[in-house]
């Protein structure tokens, strides 16, 4: 599948709810042109935010439910109140959504067509849960501040809706499910789907698999086992190997990027094959594009730095391939037996759940850049994990922080920052206006402030504060911009602050 071109725009997206006169902000992609502050230093801060009263978030949770994943799956159940905890943290629980859908997509004739989930969220009671229910029609967790549409604990209606168990399809198609329960292929999403993503909300998915990602692209029979039954075959033994060897490029000694080996070295049974630098093979269109399936993940949005993701996976290495015996007497190498190719887990865990190299998923979450986390489905406890995912979360929501030091303006002792307000005029512009700092008009909103503060991307900074017009609608959204000089390291100029 050819990737589409897009726009990644460098803005930040963020949403928090401030205190007082300070309104909660977030990150937008409605840039101005502004005229940069004149200045002696070289670098700029740039960037452009939105206010607005709401704190939203929509949470995916993708949920591999093929078999092995039920010792995970209990893993992410028992630890997801961590998760919960970590979002309740002040300022308080977000608006959030919630919901859970299966990777499983079918596959042809490897899996039953007519049973799998096909994007749609999952949402019935499963386990003891006749004490928490959903709302009667409700296809996903809704909690907008403090209006719920669901009885009893939010962690407890998670834990009845997401322990899947084991029934998916073996050829998962993560890629497929998500962007099919997010009408993010091309065709509108399933209509149980519908309500969920809402167009100023951050975006959070949340995979949790044991096997790499192996949504075939369409119309290609990747999964046929009428012809494709042994070794020989064009496409082999209909085993998960196949997704591998088609889906993945891989060297070995640092060699050019291959296909994986199907044959056993000298036909031993017992051989085993390393390999290094393995890459989701995105040129020849086996399987969807990892980069094509983030780009239309990100066009959900209207800046996709609002898209977060995180993936509790195998991690990519080490990446190997050893080899068992055949399931049909399999003599097709011209051998009285033919092994098949199987991958070796790039981890195991202490309750003997195990991962495959998560190659096409990893590089998925390395699409989001600072906006996507890596973690290892194989560690003890989730809890760890879960924690980190929901401080991501969190830190997006907090106020916009400059690194570095900001310069004064020449001889001043004030920031040499530009804020701009965009309004919307309900004709589909805006009407800009330059915002005041607090410090030049006696701390009368709409104005604008820097104080000293820890930025979510590590170290200290300026954590931009913006008092908004109380004259606009308590409902209203207003886009800014902000334009800040900084300071050079290792570059003095007293005349600007700048040590």
């Amino acid at each position: 599948m050819t990737a589409r071109s897009t726009l990644r725009p460098t803005l930040r997206l963020l949403r928090w709810t401030g205190l007082a006169a300070v309104a909660p902000v977030l990150w937008a992609c409605n840039a101005r042109t502004l005229e940069a502050p004149v200045l002696k230093p070289e670098t700029t801060f740039s960037k452009t935010f939105q206010a607005s009263i709401n704190r939203n978030v929509d949470l995916l949770f993708l949920v591999d439910d093929s078999s092995s994943m039920t010792n995970s799956q209990t893993n992410l159940l028992n630890n997801f109140p961590d998760f919960m905890t970590e979002l309740k943290k002040p300022p308080g629980l977000p608006n959030i959504h919630v919901a859970v859908v299966s990777s499983d997509m079918g596959a042809g004739d490897a899996c039953n067509s007519t049973t799998n989930k096909n994007g749609i969220f999952q949402y019935s009671r499963r386990g003891t849960c006749a004490a928490t229910n959903l709302a009667a029609g409700a296809t996903f967790i809704s909690d907008i501040a403090g209006t719920r549409n669901y009885t009893g604990n939010l962690e407890d209606v998670f834990t009845c809706i997401a322990a899947l168990g084991e029934g998916g399809c073996g050829f998962e198609h993560q890629f497929a499910a998500i962007t099919r329960a997010l009408g993010a292929d091309g065709r509108a999403a399933p209509i149980e789907n519908q309500g969920f993503l809402r167009p100023e909300a951050y975006l959070a998915i949340i995979l949790i698999t044991n096997e790499d990602d192996c949504s075939a692209s369409p119309g290609l029979p990747l999964f046929d086992f009428s012809q494709n039954r042994d070794l020989m075959s064009e496409l082999g033994p209909l085993k998960n190997f196949r997704c591998n060897e088609f889906g993945h490029l891989c060297s070995t000694g640092g060699g050019a990027p291959m296909h994986l080996v199907r044959s056993a070295p000298g036909n031993d049974l017992a051989a085993t094959v390393s390999y290094d630098n393995c890459t989701s093979n995105d040129t020849e269109g086996y399987l969807l594009s990892v980069v094509d399936t983030a780009n239309r993940i990100k066009e959900l949005k209207a800046d996709p730095s609002q898209v977060l993701v995180a993936a509790i996976t195998g991690p990519s290495t080490p990446y190997a391939v050893h080899w068992k015996a055949p399931d049909n007497g399999d003599t097709s190498c011209g051998a009285a037996s033919c092994p098949w190719p199987v991958i070796t887990n790039s981890c195991t865990a202490n309750d003997g759940s195990f991962a495959d190299p998560g190659v096409r998923v990893n590089e998925f979450v390395d699409q989001f850049g600072a906006n996507g986390l890596k973690l290892s489905i194989c560690d003890s406890s989730f809890a760890p994990s879960l924690q980190r995912i929901g401080e991501l979360i969190n830190d997006t929501l907090k106020p916009p922080c400059i690194p570095g030091t900001v310069a004064n303006k020449p001889n001043m002792q004030s920031p040499d920052c530009t804020v701009v307000s965009h309004t919307p005029n309900g004709t589909g512009g805006f009407v800009d206006a330059t915002v005041p700092a607090c410090a030049d008009n006696g701390n009368t909103a709409p104005c604008w402030s820097l104080e000293a503060g820890a930025c979510a991307s590590g170290g200290n900074g300026q954590v931009v504060r913006l008092a908004t017009d109380p004259n606009l609608p308590p409902a209203s959204t207003q886009n800014a911009t902000v334009n800040c000089a900084l300071c050079v390291a290792g570059t003095p100029d007293p005349a600007r602050g700048c040590p």
